[in-house]
């Protein structure tokens, strides 16, 4: 005999004191009769033989009485996969949910409009990727803001006499017209925060929408909301966040989500978790205090004697204690690794995580000399590409063009007949299209220089706005941070030679000078760079707003 989940006591019918195996009995047939009722009523029930046939039985049913009528239907005690997708195709159900979830509370009290947000949380999380977008989109055009609301307030502003410029009615009208440019997606965006796990909810929902807009640029509808839902996490979460070391004694829970969630250096197995959190390393992250066991942002730190060129020997040392046994050997902090949750893309996180890190590093220990990272350039091999489409042999220079044609006909002699009728880039394009140039050591010593030539051009001379084109690039500079080098081959992952050919590069943060690189950076687009990396050095006298130091 099985009983619907859904039953509640108060459905339950109550007797004179009987036996106890009559009261059992009782009880028993009470729950079976409301049973019986609940599937008859239920969304998914079908029409019984005595009533009208409905041809649209798997609807979500209509309510004359409004939404509060509707709800208290017992087949809506809940949302599970099918009962959401048949509520997000019936576009005026979605929008009598969702303003019940923002509707004032004065008239509706207190518990209504939250009881419909756990509801419309309920359902999102049921809905497959695409219906998600539906919600999203939904919230965005039919709940922003009241353009008649925004003109009337305005009007009423304009129209209030100068002379009562900070009297009660400029005042109260002053109120009333900020109260109108808020979008009532905002309202709902409160109330979902004010659940337990709200704030994880919003995030996730973020994170849905910008995998969405990154494959929808045209979808203008949603950029506001997405600005809108940014801001609100952003003034959440600033001020709130704390920062804490993950070591192997932390939650299991914490540590299972920064080894599914690390989005640089795939983390392999639970061994190479203890290996990232032990001796000669070190991981911070971010926390929100509502969401314990759930890392906003972390990042992986490597004490070595000096600034690494290759990720590699920093991912798979088996003893990296051995070199280095006292605090006082640590000379480098590099941090090789920083994920964020993609919901949280856009709010500086990052940048306060790090420079939260190198203080707090500073602080504990006094014989760091350099703050650097390993950073990835994950927009390199896509925008060479697009380079040798556009602009052909004239990025090439001082006879690399030669170089390569001498190349092409020395690995792929067949195909390279007449040179002369060939550009030197298409040559380039079909050796990097593959990563098969890397098996090969002449390939490998006639690409580095031009590779590393054009890497450096990538970085320091185009620019997007006026800043750097390259979106870890542009993070760590606006952070403050120097170009310090370029390192051949420095990520020999299929990944790394995938998007960058293997380059690598180092960012130096140095705290006294973060603040004026920011600064100039911002004003003029100027990129600071040491004497350190002669190719960087060779391309700044191409590249405007380029400070040596």
């Amino acid at each position: 005999m099985y009983f619907s989940s859904a039953f509640r006591l108060s459905n339950i019918k109550f007797y004179r004191p009987l036996s106890c195996k009559k009261k059992t009995i009782s009880v028993l047939y009470s729950m079976m009769s409301f049973n019986r009722r609940f599937s008859n009523n239920s969304i998914h029930s079908k029409s019984s033989s005595n009533e009208p046939s409905n041809n649209n039985s798997n609807s979500v049913p209509e309510t004359s009485n409004g939404l509060e009528s509707f709800w208290h239907k017992p087949g809506l005690v809940s949302f599970n996969k099918r009962n959401s997708k048949l509520a997000i195709e019936n576009s005026e159900f979605m929008k009598k949910l969702i303003s019940g979830a923002v509707s004032e509370r004065k008239a509706n009290g207190d518990m209504f409009p939250r009881k419909i947000i756990k509801k419309c949380c309920e359902l999102y999380k049921n809905l497959d990727k695409g219906d998600r977008i539906k919600f999203i989109t939904i919230l965005a055009r039919d709940f922003g803001v009241l353009r008649e609301n925004v003109i009337n307030a305005a009007q009423h502003y304009v129209n209030l006499s100068d002379a009562d410029a900070y009297g009660r009615a400029t005042l109260r009208a002053e109120q009333i017209l900020r109260h109108a440019i808020i979008p009532s997606h905002d309202v709902f965006f409160d109330r979902v925060n004010e659940l337990p796990e709200g704030t994880k909810f919003l995030i996730d929902m973020r994170a849905d929408l910008l995998s969405f807009m990154r494959e929808n640029v045209h979808e203008i509808v949603l950029s506001t909301i997405n600005e809108n839902l940014k801001e609100k996490l952003a003034s959440w979460l600033l001020g709130s966040i704390v920062l804490k070391q993950i070591t192997w004694s932390s939650p299991v829970k914490v540590l299972e989500n920064i080894k599914e969630n690390e989005a640089v250096h795939a983390i392999k197995d639970w061994q190479d978790m203890k290996r990232r959190v032990g001796p000669g390393r070190i991981l911070f992250a971010f926390f929100y205090g509502r969401l314990p066991y759930e890392p906003l942002v972390f990042i992986h730190v490597a004490f070595t004697k000096e600034v690494s060129d290759s990720v590699q020997a920093i991912l798979e040392d088996p003893n990296p204690e051995a070199s280095i046994k006292t605090p006082e050997d640590f000379k480098c902090a590099m941090f090789y690794s920083i994920t964020s949750h993609p919901g949280l893309s856009g709010i500086e996180l990052g940048n306060f995580l790090i420079k939260s890190v190198v203080r707090k590093l500073r602080a504990e220990f006094s014989s760091i000399e350099t703050f650097s990272t390993l950073s990835p350039i994950p927009g390199f091999r896509r925008w060479l590409v697009t380079a040798i489409n556009i602009e052909g042999d004239s990025i090439l220079v001082n006879g690399e063009a030669q170089l390569i044609k001498e190349l092409g006909t020395r690995t792929s002699p067949e195909r390279y007949i007449e040179l002369d009728k060939i550009d030197a880039t298409r040559i380039l394009y079909n050796i990097i299209k593959t990563n098969e140039w890397f098996k090969n050591e002449y390939s490998v010593q006639v690409l580095k220089p031009i590779l590393l030539r054009l890497c450096a051009r990538y970085i320091l001379t185009e620019k997007r706005r006026n800043l750097a084109f390259d979106p870890v690039a542009n993070f760590h500079i606006r952070n403050g941070a120097c170009v310090y080098r370029l390192n051949w081959l420095g990520d020999t992952s299929e990944q790394g030679l995938e998007k960058s050919f293997g380059i690598m590069i180092n960012y130096n943060y140095v705290l006294e000078h973060l603040e004026n690189n920011n600064k100039q950076y911002l004003s003029d687009g100027t990129i600071t760079i040491p004497y350190e990396d002669p190719v960087l050095i060779e391309e700044a006298k191409n590249s405007p707003n380029i400070k040596i130091i």
